[in-house]
């Protein structure tokens, strides 16, 4: 697609829009980009197209850009067009939306991020086109680029992320609610690639990124999910404890994988990168983030065994049902997310011999848990730490051991004897384990197993960052019949 015409053509701004121009040009930021939606024209059984583009020329006016055409030109619009570009917009018919008090008004506008402008674009193949912008027009490119900081909107008109959370939408309930955020990147995963439950002409697999963004209101964070591959490609650059993230319209949801509230990019979601200018909200929200610990989406609570607290400080006797109702039931309280509990209780399993893997690795420079079929962590900084100045193993061997504790009220299935507290109780470190013969586990699992223990428990709630509720083993004790009667009797 060439300038050819452009040049000859009057450019209007967009806040000069009417619904009678029919060939309207202009030079704007894109902020905002559409996924492509292909589909096959029943008239001429062609690939046809449509994508569209969020479009800003100053720092009031934003509007919409549906650009429609054979497959070949909408694959060049997104190959060619990225978010952050200044384009020119040739040849475009301008179109009046419906008001937003208009009654289904809301629901179509959940389809683009919402304009501030009562008109939209349309490009149709062959009557129009957009092409990026000469990088050489400094005078105009420059303006245009600053936008991209600038929220249309004030940070101080956003949410809180204790308040969203307590809103969301329940398990049964729907729709989804869409809400305005200021927050900061905690933690990213690795992006991850998957297949389409329904199958779309011309879609391959679907790329997913998931992070974790807090506020001063809720440290613990919440998921926020990414589908879209132009902004999983900027996330790239965005740095834990240090980016700032201005959403509008983020849709919030409650998600049955983590059974807690989520957040995800929508169609009409818009995001600010570092928004700008600098207000005492993003200094706050800067000045909390970098005070917040770096966290991790590991499965497991190994990282935090070093952070137990003392066994002797753990007094409060509970019976199993009551450590369920206190993490998840009736009992729940909203102002902590863990608590202790000496629980008097059989061992009812112990599968230290059998198919079950009671033996993980972690990184032993930022301690995440790694694949048992891999040697090296995925982070870049332990690659780079351990390509330069190391030579030695690049992980260690641990202890993360199920373990089922039953009393007279249920079974706690998801206690976990992990690290250094294993080894203490076990008497050997997990490197040493692994060279045991099967017999010799057997033995080392009969001392437990089918036993009643005085067990002092670190139980952690389900949160955004751990979806399974956590119980872990600070330290147990073998205890007599007698003993274990008069506990129960007096309990």
């Amino acid at each position: 697609m060439s300038e050819s015409g452009y040049r000859n053509k009057r450019t209007y701004h967009l806040a000069d829009m009417q619904p009678t121009m029919t060939s309207f040009s202009t030079v704007a930021l894109i902020i905002a980009k559409s996924e492509a939606n292909v589909f096959l024209d029943k008239i001429n059984s062609e690939q046809r197209g449509v994508i569209s583009f969020t479009l800003r020329d100053s720092k009031r006016d934003i509007a919409n850009c549906k650009c429609w055409g054979s497959r070949a030109c909408v694959d060049e619009y997104v190959d060619m067009l990225q978010i952050g570009d200044v384009v020119d917009i040739v040849g475009a018919k301008v179109m009046a939306i419906a008001p937003p008090n208009k009654p289904g008004t809301n629901e179509q506008q959940r389809y683009h991020p919402r304009g501030t402008l009562p008109y939209a674009l349309v490009v149709n193949e062959g009557q129009g086109h957009l092409v990026k912008h000469s990088v050489d027009d400094a005078a105009v490119v420059q303006p245009l680029l600053q936008l991209i900081h600038l929220s249309h909107k004030p940070l101080s008109a956003v949410l809180k992320l204790s308040d969203v959370r307590c809103a969301a939408p329940g398990a049964e309930q729907r729709p989804a609610v869409y809400v305005d955020l200021l927050v900061a990147v905690a933690t990213m995963r690795p992006v991850r690639e998957l297949k389409r439950k329904v199958a779309r002409l011309g879609s391959g697999l679907l790329q997913c990124l998931e992070l974790v963004v807090i506020d001063t209101s809720y440290a613990d964070g919440m998921v926020f999910t990414l589908w879209h591959k132009d902004w999983i490609r900027r996330a790239r650059h965005w740095q834990p404890r240090k980016t700032i993230l201005h959403l509008i319209d983020v849709r919030l949801s409650h998600s049955q994988f983590y059974g807690c509230p989520v957040l995800s990019h929508a169609s009409c979601t818009l995001i600010y990168e570092q928004p700008q200018p600098q207000s005492a909200e993003c200094q706050a929200l800067l000045a909390f983030a970098a005070s917040t610990p770096l966290k991790s989406f590991d499965m497991f609570a190994q990282i935090d065994v070093e952070q137990l607290p003392a066994a002797e400080h753990i007094q409060t006797q509970m019976s199993v049902r009551q450590i369920y109702a206190r993490a998840e039931g009736e009992l729940q309280d909203a102002t902590s997310d863990q608590f202790t509990a000496v629980l008097y209780a059989m061992v009812s399993k112990f599968d230290i011999d059998g198919l079950a893997t009671s033996i993980h690795k972690k990184c032993k420079s930022c301690q995440r848990l790694i694949p048992n079929s891999r040697n090296d962590c995925d982070n870049e900084s332990c690659l780079l730490e351990f390509s330069l100045c190391y030579s030695g193993p690049r992980f260690e061997y641990f202890f993360n051991i199920n373990v089922h504790l039953s009393d007279q009220t249920g079974t706690l299935v998801e206690t976990r004897l992990s690290g250094g507290v294993a080894e203490h109780l076990l008497g050997l470190k997990a490197d040493a384990f692994q060279l045991l013969s099967e017999r010799r586990k057997t033995e080392l699992k009969w001392r437990f197993l089918l036993k009643y223990f005085e067990v002092k428990l670190l139980i952690r709630k389900p949160t955004a960052m751990r979806k399974d509720l956590a119980v872990i083993i600070v330290d147990m004790e073998l205890i007599q019949l007698d003993r274990l009667i008069e506990k129960i009797t007096v309990f």
